[in-house]
């Protein structure tokens, strides 16, 4: 990609390179906050640059004065989005925080409404999962320990033993596996035992990627990553202590190779404090096994340090860009608009498109699972409570507790969410912020032109994000303002947010632009930006519609196999989107950091583009001069 800062190897998957650092401009100075382990970004106006900047353009436009009180008032009260719902703090987030997503992507709101009451609560279903229990034998001299924090201790020997493997009682899985051995999907008594059982490799024997990649996604719906790794090893490891040296170093090297997938393709499961302890641990007793893995081992380590790396490099620059636009100076975006900072739909279309990207390729295909999970979770614990107290729980509450102990916060992915939140806002802010009407009919127009552009380069996300904020009611209800537009343009946008028969048309033109770049083998330029909302909402209707067990009390491996396969066909493959448009900073920088009214702040401002003409409208007018008043009073 020209000009950009991520690097993509598509047999990964993953951002693996540095964030991008956008110049605003400001001298930047870091000092370490008191109570949080990250740096606070400090900065100056440079005013050789920025004054003269302003000064050029304050004739240009006609921006309304009274905004500026309302717009420093809301500076004081904006809270960072990171210091808000605590994601650098090492606990979880707020939540209310994910019941306002839910709430969005099911009704297209916007992330800043307040938090509404689900109409229905997942239950998550009892555990038909236990500890292992503590296998009773001595220690003997020269046996490795895998350490855990868990109930039992698996045993690496160095020679063959007496122990025999611990065997799994499922007739249908007993038998020695082969590569050809695929599970059948229709099988009703699958335990995660025994898939587990299925995972494990033997010296002739690795399951196949089209099993391993499902499982290990989906498995965290029943049951934590780090307890799946602790079994995964203890089996695994038991299986081979009656084994010959040569055929336990040949299955340990299979294992390995389950392991660097799942490093690979899952990384974010490993920054859990207890999952990284016992692969530590898991890496240094293969080595002390056989040194023969001993490459095998480094370069998974290495490989997944290397991703871990490249995940707190983005979000320090998340952090750092928050808190930037939090503290960005309020004339900035009242002395100037987009059409200033960009004269053409196209070129907006196109630094969109990096921004997009900038920020899809770092998400993991587990958060989409793992939200729902960190939902499920929390609106279990809501509606009971009481049922938890002390050591004494139900299965089900134990369930949720395993499961809320493993929670990777899906930082990534709700940073993407926060973006296409923050796009909507922007496009009506830009619009509101003018007195002059016919300024807000260029900007209209402007942003219909730079809707259809995003529709032709397949960024869909953005398309959804601009007409949201075209649609929101600040600017829907400038009847004068709407007279002046041509409607034909802005009406067959509509038609991709018409929600009726599923989306159809957007359906069918994602499609199409899924396509063309499977054809064409995603090269340069063929890009794919779903609308991630509706993922989202997709994911959520297969989860909720198709059961976890079967009617026989069985796991249902179907629901694995087909979540699977939609996130990675729907989703994953985006990110393999590149595009040579040329990178122009301070256009990104103003669209990312200029600050975005609030609700209410639009409401005001679209009164003063135009008054206020019904009852209703009249009535709101007055609650919220009043409620600015209130909030002013108390600085």
């Amino acid at each position: 990609m020209n000009g950009g800062l991520y690097s993509y190897d598509p047999s990964i998957e993953y951002y693996t390179e540095n964030a991008p650092v956008y110049r605003n401009n400001f001298s930047s100075t870091f000092t370490q906050h008191t109570t949080n382990n990250y740096l606070r970004h400090s900065y100056s106006p440079c005013t050789t640059h920025e004054d003269i900047h302003l000064q050029n353009k304050k004739q240009a436009n006609t921006v309304n004065q009274r905004h500026v009180n309302l717009i420093n008032l809301q500076q004081q009260q904006r809270q960072s989005y990171f210091d808000k719902h605590n994601i650098y703090n090492d606990i979880s987030p707020s939540t209310a925080y994910y019941d306002r997503i839910h709430a969005q992507t099911r009704s297209n709101a916007t992330i800043h409404s307040q938090p509404k009451p689900s109409a229905s609560s997942l239950k998550i279903k009892q555990s038909k999962e236990t500890l292992p229990l503590t296998i009773n034998r001595q220690i003997e001299p020269n046996s490795i320990i895998v350490s855990t924090n868990n109930s039992f201790q698996p045993i690496l020997k160095h020679q063959p033993s007496m122990h025999k493997p611990i065997a799994d009682h499922t007739p249908s899985l007993v038998k020695p596996l082969s590569d050809n051995n695929d599970p059948p999907l229709d099988y009703p008594n699958y335990t995660m035992d025994t898939l587990i059982q299925r995972l494990v490799p033997s010296d002739i024997y690795k399951p196949k990627d089209s099993f391993i990649y499902p499982l290990l996604m989906c498995s965290r719906i029943h049951m934590r990553p780090s307890l799946l790794l602790n079994k995964l090893a203890h089996l695994t490891i038991n299986s081979i202590t009656n084994l010959t040296y040569d055929r336990g170093v040949r299955t340990m090297k299979n294992f390995l190779s389950i392991l660097s997938q799942w490093t690979q393709t899952f990384p974010y499961d490993f920054r859990n404090t207890e999952m990284m302890s016992q692969f530590e641990e898991l890496l240094r007793k293969i080595n002390s096994y056989t040194s023969t893995l001993q490459n095998n081992t480094k370069h998974i380590d290495e490989k997944l340090r290397s991703k871990l790396k490249a995940l707190a490099k983005y979000e320090e620059y998340i952090r750092q860009l928050d808190k930037k636009a939090a503290h960005c100076p309020t004339q900035t975006g009242l002395y100037t608009d987009i059409i200033n900072e960009c004269p053409t739909s196209i070129s907006l279309a196109q630094q969109l498109a990096h921004i997009e990207l900038d920020r899809l390729k770092p998400i993991g295909a587990e958060e989409l699972i793992q939200y729902f999970i960190a939902k499920s979770a929390s609106e279990e614990a809501r509606a009971h409570p009481n049922r938890i107290h002390h050591n004494q729980t139900t299965s089900s509450n134990a369930k949720s507790l395993n499961i809320i102990h493993d929670i990777k916060l899906t930082t990534t992915f709700e940073t993407y969410i926060q973006w296409s939140n923050r796009l909507t806002f922007f496009v009506t802010t830009e619009i509101v912020k003018h007195t002059q009407k016919r300024l807000r009919i260029q900007l209209i127009n402007y942003f219909i032109d730079v809707a259809h552009e995003c529709l032709r380069l397949h960024n869909f996300n953005s398309m959804f994000g601009i007409i949201g904020g075209l649609n929101m009611q600040p600017v829907k209800r400038l009847k004068k303002t709407w007279e002046k537009i041509p409607r034909d343009r802005f009406e067959e946008l509509e038609q991709y947010i018409n929600a009726t028969k599923n989306f159809t048309h957007y359906r069918r033109a994602l499609e199409t632009a899924m396509d063309e770049a499977k054809r064409h083998e995603w090269k340069i330029d063929n890009i794919v930006i779903p609308f991630t909302s509706l993922i989202l909402q997709d994911v959520y209707y297969i989860k909720t519609h198709s059961k976890d067990y079967t009617s026989e009390g069985g796991i249902n491996l179907q629901k694995f196999y087909s979540m699977a396969k939609f996130i990675l066909e729907e989703f994953m493959q985006c990110k393999q989107s590149n595009c040579s448009f040329k990178r122009d900073d301070a256009i990104i920088n103003y669209i990312v950091t200029t600050p975005t009214f609030s609700e209410d702040a639009l409401m005001l401002a679209s009164f003063e583009c135009e008054p206020a003409i019904t009852s209703n409208e009249k009535e709101k007018l007055s609650l919220l001069q009043k409620s600015v008043n209130t909030s002013s009073s108390k600085f």
